[in-house]
């Protein structure tokens, strides 16, 4: 385990021409929407998805029904009519009786979704809930802002494949502190969904943290739900999308990103390719198309030096052909250099502290 630290699978990249990570919002209007989430079973539940016009238009909605595994279980199409909406019981649609899923929908105007979801027993009331569509593509990476790992609250992560191409996730699990408590790899299937249960993946501990999805090829689109039968509430927040776009980047000052390698080694993990596409439009955006950049790569104190420094001048290096081989960047404009240790970030005091040090920075050069 010290070893991963040491040299972990991932850097965080700082660019200089940026200041945050975009935070994509989810549950709100587009032409095409996702029910993360939804179910049919006749005797338990009474299921709406309701539909509303945005521009005052109506017009035409498709709409598909997949189960969890991303088969098709039935489809329809509706008309909303101008300044109103539509409410549907999927359980009309579908053929199966009892079903778990996602509803894909898309239109030619702007419209907005959210999912009911009732219980007929009375005495289950307080886990009546509504979640509002999110809006497709998604994205390549997704925060799970808040996780509970606890034996006495149902907790689970509910990520939807979001453009049909069966992604692979990467996820990792850290406490509130920023330590590392749990990472996993799982393949969405086509069209479906997971539910990824944050206690399992944590090993069972007792906790709270954040939570953090990144795909490998492929956008996502995600919720976060929260039962406790003790307390009698059900919760459900939208994940936010965290990857960087090359619109925000090329007018901001700093940000920090993921990079991820192969363990010990400088190869790019193609789950940055996405991340290093956008890096790569935001230095040719013709703001920035004057100035050279210098790729550089730090590690934290572990180790020896003169190994630190090669890794890392390995990696700024790498990154800096992947930038000009396969995202067009001109190779006049770019230099790597590898620090290893210096300039730490922060104290290398903690493991939380040594990650923010490992990192590759973009740094804008004078004209």
């Amino acid at each position: 385990m010290r070893r991963f630290f040491r040299n972990p699978v991932w850097l965080f990249v700082a660019i200089a021409f940026t200041g945050f990570v975009t935070q994509t919002s989810y549950g709100q209007a587009g032409k095409s929407l996702i029910i993360n989430h939804f179910v049919v079973d006749p005797d338990v539940i009474e299921g709406h998805l309701v539909v509303s016009d945005v521009t005052g238009k109506g017009g035409r909605v498709d709409i598909w029904f997949y189960d969890q595994n991303g088969v098709l279980a039935g489809k329809t199409s509706q008309i909303i009519p101008a300044h109103g909406k539509i409410n549907l019981d999927p359980q009309r649609y579908v053929q199966q009786k009892k079903l778990i899923g996602t509803i894909r929908m898309d239109s030619r105007e702007v419209i907005t979704g959210q999912y009911w979801q009732f219980y007929k027993d009375p005495s289950l009331g307080w886990k009546n809930i509504a979640v509002p569509a999110a809006v497709a593509p998604g994205a390549t990476k997704l925060v799970c802002q808040h996780f509970v790992s606890d034996p006495t609250i149902e907790s689970y992560i509910v990520i939807a494949d979001a453009e049909g191409t069966s992604p692979t996730l990467y996820v990792e699990f850290y406490s509130d502190q920023g330590e590392l408590a749990g990472q996993k790899r799982y393949v969405i299937p086509r069209n479906g969904k997971l539910s990824i249960l944050p206690s399992e993946a944590v090993g069972g501990k007792k906790m709270t943290g954040v939570a953090y999805v990144q795909t490998e090829g492929g956008k996502i689109t995600g919720e976060y739900w929260q039962v406790s039968p003790g307390e009698k509430y059900q919760v459900a927040h939208a994940m936010l999308g965290s990857a960087p776009e090359a619109k925000v980047m090329a007018e901001e000052t700093l940000l920090r990103i993921q990079i991820n390698f192969d363990f010990d080694s400088d190869k790019i993990q193609k789950r940055s390719y996405a991340d290093l596409a956008e890096v790569a439009k935001a230095m040719n955006d013709p703001r920035n198309k004057s100035f050279r950049y210098e790729i550089a790569g730090y590690t934290d104190d572990v180790g020896k030096r003169s190994y630190n420094i090669k890794l890392s001048e390995r990696r700024a290096r790498s990154v800096m052909k992947h930038l000009i081989s396969k995202c067009g960047v001109d190779a006049s404009r770019l230099v790597s250099v590898g620090y290893g240790p210096d300039n730490p970030l922060v104290p290398n005091t903690s493991e939380a502290n040594r990650a923010r040090n490992r990192r590759v920075e973009f740094k804008r050069l004078s004209k």
